[in-house]
Parts: structure tokens; C-alpha cells; sequence
């Protein structure tokens, strides 16, 4: 009996400590959404005319559907990586090359659209291109080469 009235408080207690931090980040996440909102609004010109009060307003509908849907602070400040750094261009080329070194595997891996010394994708392609020719050959094999069972002889 002593040793329940002991447990009882720990394992009421485990699952408050273990919700505490989610519910501590909620907020903060909430905060910085809502900072974000207000940040996006206020660099829009459109939005001078404003007074605060309506700010806070559109700040608090903006907010609330945006958590409805499950939009976090980084996808409102999100922005697409220049695309320069994907074309292939002569600066690109010192980058790949040092990256490289200009190895038969690398050489073979470019050739084939993979970038980079990194080799576990074209490795792992290449054995199940052998496993499925293994397949394939073995199955050939033994429709030329069918399993007959042999009939037990009599001995007599």
C-alpha cells in the first residue's frame, strides 16, 4: 500500500513534466508566427494607411488560420534559392571537379546525373541492376534446365 502512494504522485506527475516543454514551444511558436505576420505586414506598403489596432486585428485572423492550417513561421519566410546555383556554369566547374577528383566512379557517377563523391546511390543501383540479372539468368536456367524428380526403383 506505502509503495503505490509513492508511484501514485510519480505517475502523475511524469506526464505533466513530459507535456510542459510542448506546450512552452506551442507558445513560442505561436509568438513567432504571429511577429512574422506582423513583419510581412508592416513591409507591405499597402498596410501604412492602417492604424495599429487594425493591424493587431488582421495580425490576430491571419494568425489563428494560419494555425489552423498547420503553417509554421519558417514556411511564411521561406524564399526559393537563387537558381545560379544550379546552372552549369564555369565558376561551378573548380567546385565540382575539387568536390570529385576526377575518379572513374565519380567520372561514371556525373555521367549518370548523380553529383558529388558520394557513391552509396550508383552503388546501391548497381547491385540490384546484378541482383535482378542474377534473377532473370537464373530463371532462364531452369526453364532450359527443368527439375525432373526421379521415381523411386524397386530394388527388387
Amino acid at each position: 500500500m506505502s509503495r503505490a502512494r509513492v508511484l501514485l504522485p510519480l505517475f502523475i506527475l511524469l506526464p505533466l513534466l513530459v507535456s510542459v516543454p510542448f506546450f512552452v514551444s506551442a507558445q513560442n511558436a505561436s509568438s513567432d508566427l504571429r511577429a512574422t505576420i506582423r513583419a510581412e505586414l508592416l513591409s507591405d506598403p499597402r498596410t501604412s494607411s492602417l492604424s495599429e489596432a487594425q493591424i493587431d486585428a488582421l495580425v490576430g485572423l491571419l494568425a489563428d488560420e494560419a494555425e489552423k492550417q498547420g503553417i509554421t513561421s519558417q514556411d511564411i519566410q521561406w524564399r526559393p534559392e537563387s537558381s545560379e546555383r544550379f546552372v552549369a556554369t564555369e565558376s561551378a566547374a573548380p567546385q565540382e571537379a575539387a568536390e570529385c577528383g576526377g575518379g572513374f566512379l565519380c567520372t561514371m557517377s556525373e555521367a549518370f546525373g548523380f553529383v558529388g563523391a558520394d557513391t552509396t546511390i550508383p552503388f546501391t543501383l548497381g547491385a540490384a541492376s546484378m541482383a535482378l540479372v542474377w534473377l532473370l539468368a537464373e530463371m532462364m536456367h531452369r526453364r532450359r534446365h527443368p527439375y525432373v524428380s526421379v521415381a523411386p526403383s524397386s530394388g527388387m
